[in-house]
Parts: C-alpha cells; sequence; structure tokens
C-alpha cells in the first residue's frame, strides 16, 4: 500500500492506518529507536508510541513524506525516553548527542524569529547535503540523524574510524563555510 493511500486512511480516520504503518515502517522505526536506546523493549515501546502520535498528529498535520515524518516521531520519542531513563538513573542507555559538534555550525534557536528560520535552514542544510557524495551524506545521516558512534559508521560503511572522523571534521567545516555564505551567525 502506499503512503497516499494510508494518510488517506488517516484523514478519513481508519484505525487501518496505523496497521498499514506498522506493517510498512515498524522496522524502520525499530532501528532508528533501537539505536539511540540499545535496549529491545525500550525500541519496540517507541516504535508503538510512534504510531500513536501520527494517529493523534494526522490529519491536522499532513506530512509530504510518511517515512521521514514517522522517522522523526521515533527518533524524539526515543531521545525523549532515554533523557528520561538517565534521569531515573536507570542506566539503560544514554544519548549520544553528537549534535553538540554541531554547535560550532549551528547555533540553537534563541528567539522567535530564529525558531521561525528553522526550516529554512533545515533546507539549505538538505541542499547542502545533496552536493556531497554519497559516502559522506550517509556518514553525515548516521552521525546526526542516527545518532550511531564513529565506531558503528566505520562498521557500516567498511571505513577506518580515522575516515569517519575525517569526513565528519570535512563536513561540519564545508557545512559552515556554507551557512556563512547565505548569512548565519556561526
Amino acid at each position: 500500500m502506499d503512503d497516499l493511500e494510508i494518510l488517506e486512511m488517516f484523514r478519513n480516520r481508519s484505525e487501518e492506518a496505523i496497521k498499514q504503518c506498522q506493517k510498512k515502517y515498524a522496522d524502520y522505526c525499530f532501528s532508528i529507536s533501537y539505536g539511540i536506546l540499545q535496549n529491545k523493549e525500550d525500541a519496540e515501546e517507541c516504535v508503538n508510541d510512534t504510531f500513536f502520535q501520527a494517529w493523534d498528529s494526522i490529519p491536522s498535520v499532513m506530512p509530504e513524506h510518511l517515512k521521514s515524518y514517522l522517522g522523526s516521531i521515533a527518533r524524539n520519542l526515543s531521545i525523549n525516553r532515554a533523557k528520561a531513563l538517565t534521569r531515573m538513573k536507570r542506566g539503560e542507555g544514554t544519548v549520544p548527542l553528537d549534535i553538540s559538534e554541531l554547535s560550532e555550525v549551528i547555533s540553537h534557536p534563541g528567539s522567535i524569529w530564529e525558531k521561525i528560520d528553522e526550516d529554512i535552514l533545515m533546507k539549505e542544510i538538505n541542499e547542502f547535503l545533496k552536493e556531497q557524495k554519497k559516502l559522506y551524506r550517509v556518514v553525515f545521516a548516521q552521525k546526526y540523524w542516527y545518532l550511531l558512534d564513529i565506531k558503528r559508521i566505520a562498521e557500516l560503511n567498511h571505513i577506518s574510524e580515522s575516515k569517519v572522523g575525517s569526513i565528519l571534521h570535512r563536513m561540519r567545516k564545508k557545512l559552515k563555510k556554507k551557512l556563512e555564505k547565505e548569512g548565519y551567525t556561526i
């Protein structure tokens, strides 16, 4: 079943939409959640919550890309769960928030105007990624979207950890240069 049919089911408030999402995207969402949480049960719970959050948010928000939308929900739920687990001192999972490495490139939004510019910024980053070699795009996404550690990225791409570090360093430098050229204050 294609995404437009699933979205139409959401629009019509058919519970079949959740079943179809689970059938089509459960593995994808699980891989995101498990990559962050490193715990099967917590990841499965986040995946279930993902589909129910989609139920609550669609149709008032009609995503252009259902897979990306669900992945984003799964990622955010998993990060929040990892933070909660850490706060509870259960020691099960820590969020490797390596996004802090991007702080030298992207400042955190502080005003409402910066928040409004966030969508434009994301488009700039996506355009930047389209201009990069496939391996570089993959490594960047694995690090900053899926929050994988350098060792795992190296294994997945059959390259050395130092190569991963080098790619990420070069990507951050290039991204910073591009964003400065576009008028972003770094």
